[in-house]
């Protein structure tokens, strides 16, 4: 028997309706020195049972999101929950994907071995950086990493704004797989920008070249967007060739310090999906997270 838990969210709710499952919410305490115990109210008799928890951008901790997943998992385990499986629409850590300085962590791959050692059988994420780990079931030592991708989500989103001349644009060459497939979908032209991060100092500097783009409305698709920075310096780019509109769409809102406040200064519009809550997390991913558990 099957059932889905975690923190009270109208996420969790679709996902159990959709999956016709039921839904046992979970308490999170939290004590003052930020420590969480959260505790599993009921088990039944479940064998399978998906955890899922969605992050709010008001209060994100990447790391005590990490620790609430583990701790329902060992939870659960030391339950005898036959099958664990966890339910992350964003996956924290994901930026370090390989070594870029020696003495720095692998860190990617920690997390992901570090789930697959507290029982986990199986992750679900959402356009997570794994995509660009080779042998990933080697890497998580037996863990199916199921990464889904949003770009159909954002698709049905940009056609409803209903752009008659679209020009995509990718901040930086990572975003250019996505940048692509939007940019086929909509039967538009794309390109990618040069961005260059310095790993000492974090600082970001994009170029070009773009072309003209008067009479066109340009979409910016990413993946995160987290202090701004990387949209902003597009945005900037962008504005010199005179577009009608910039809009921006990215996956994972996590919108940390001011970066609201950096880029409410443009002429924006932005949308986000609604894997991590935050003002602009219109774009919704439930039906693709069913999909996907439906199919495995």
């Amino acid at each position: 028997m099957r059932a889905i838990m975690g923190p009270s969210s109208d996420i969790l709710e679709k996902l159990a309706k959709d999956l016709e499952i039921p839904y046992v919410p979970l308490e999170m305490r939290m004590f003052p020195d930020g420590e969480v115990c959260p505790r599993i109210t009921n088990v039944e008799d479940y064998d399978r049972v998906y955890l899922f928890n969605r992050a709010d951008y008001r209060t994100f901790d990447p790391n005590r999101y990490l620790i609430e997943f583990y701790l329902m998992a060992k939870t659960l385990e030391d339950m005898d929950i036959k099958r664990i499986e966890i339910i992350m629409p964003y996956l924290p850590y994901g930026r370090q994907d390989k070594v870029f300085r020696l003495g720095e962590p692998f860190s990617l791959q920690y997390i992901l071995e570090f789930f697959a050692q507290s029982g986990v059988s199986r992750m679900y994420t959402l356009m997570a950086h794994i995509t660009r780990l080779s042998e990933i079931m080697d890497i998580t030592k037996g863990m199916r990493v199921i990464n889904i991708s949003v770009v159909d989500a954002i698709v049905s989103y940009v056609r409803r704004l209903n752009l008659d001349n679209p020009y995509v644009i990718g901040p930086d060459t990572e975003s250019e797989k996505w940048a692509d497939a939007l940019s086929h979908k909509l039967d538009a032209e794309y390109t990618v920008l040069d961005k260059t991060r310095d790993i000492n100092t974090g600082e970001v500097r994009t170029k070009g070249p773009l072309p003209n783009l008067t009479g066109r409305q340009v979409v910016i698709i990413d993946d995160i967007v987290s202090t701004g920075k990387t949209i902003e310096n597009a945005v900037k780019l962008i504005r010199e060739k005179r577009p009608d509109s910039i809009h921006v769409v990215v996956v994972h809102g996590i919108f940390s310090g001011n970066a609201i406040d950096r880029l409410s200064k443009y002429d924006i519009n932005i949308a986000t999906s609604n894997t991590i809550y935050n003002p602009f997390s219109t774009i919704c991913v439930e039906d693709l997270i069913t999909r996907a558990i439906k199919k495995w």
